[in-house]
């Protein structure tokens, strides 16, 4: 091929490219214009409000959906918010503790499953659940390219962003699915007489775990729960973690060998997974992990107990 002609392919790749991301830039200014307007929904809509009411709030909740469902902000604090997201775990929670105001005195009560802290194949790919702030949050984007969780070609073409959330923006942005004013982010679980049945039949089913008796805390988790207990002690939070109900717990090893760890690194823990066990109606479930609204008024009671033994 002649000089010309490698010069006229390397001048349409150009083009190409040029326009490409020309193309991506408008949508995904487009899609910020839309995205920002979301409030509603778990995907983005809820991060948008926290990232609004967080510097205003002095209580907050995160973890995953069994901190979402299972504390109502309210009954604790008259400026709190409950930032649980179902199937998230700590990278995400460390990464939205990052991003609170600085020195501003606020209480966080962060979840933990022991048995999620000792998987030594957790990666920290929950905190994709971020990416459309990845081209617009210099934390988030640190957080990702830190653990290796980005997609590299978000920082070529930032639409990649929006992937596998644009659908819900748009849903949430015409169809909101509530008043995000007079939303505290916590979700009760209304229990239908159905899903009642499904989970009194469950109970009829043997299904115990094996229970490993050695555990070794995955090293995500351990640089994370050091992290976030450097951040809170330079800007003035009051950190607290905790471990939600179980209707049933086959294994305490990772239970009592967690709160140890804890102990050891001074970090204040509640294990609240047997505290319905000596009052385990099922009207308190919506399935063994899951406390039904029921369960959630009095679990909050307790917690909200617990609290203020911390403060005194």
């Amino acid at each position: 091929m002649s000089s010309k002609g490698i010069l006229y392919i390397f001048k349409v790749i150009a083009l190409t490219f040029a326009i490409s991301i020309t193309i991506d830039r408008i949508s995904f200014y487009l899609l910020n214009v839309l995205s920002d307007e979301v409030k509603t929904g778990q995907n983005i809509g809820k991060l948008n409000q926290y990232l609004l009411v967080n510097n205003d709030c002095d209580f907050l909740i995160f973890g995953s959906s069994r901190a979402n469902h299972n504390i109502d902000p309210a009954s604790i604090s008259k400026k709190g918010f409950n930032m649980g997201i179902d199937g998230t775990k700590l990278a995400y929670s460390n990464t939205l503790i990052q991003l609170l105001p600085k020195k501003k005195k606020q209480t966080l009560l962060l979840h933990i499953d022991p048995e999620n802290a000792f998987d030594i194949k957790y990666k920290g790919s929950d905190l994709k659940k971020l990416s459309s702030k990845y081209n617009r949050n210099n934390i988030v984007k640190k957080e990702m390219d830190r653990i290796e969780q980005n997609n590299i070609f978000q920082n070529i073409f930032y639409c990649l962003s929006y992937n596998g959330s644009f659908m819900a923006v748009l849903k949430n942005y015409f169809l909101p699915k509530y008043d995000y004013k007079i939303y505290n982010g916590f979700d009760p679980i209304h229990v239908t007489n159905n899903q009642r049945e499904i989970f009194k039949n469950s109970l009829k089913k043997n299904n115990s775990a094996k229970c490993e008796k050695i555990f070794k805390i995955n090293t995500l988790y351990k640089d994370y729960l050091i992290r976030i207990k450097e951040f809170c002690r330079i800007n003035n939070k009051e950190l607290i973690l905790f471990t939600s109900p179980k209707y049933q717990d086959d294994c305490k090893y990772d239970n009592n060998t967690f709160a140890q760890l804890m102990k050891n690194k001074g970090i204040t823990y509640f294990d609240m997974t047997d505290y319905f066990m000596n009052n385990n109606k099922t009207e308190f479930w919506k399935d063994k992990i899951h406390l039904s609204d029921k369960g959630a008024v009095i679990f909050t009671k307790k917690i909200k107990e617990q609290l203020s033994q911390v403060e005194k």
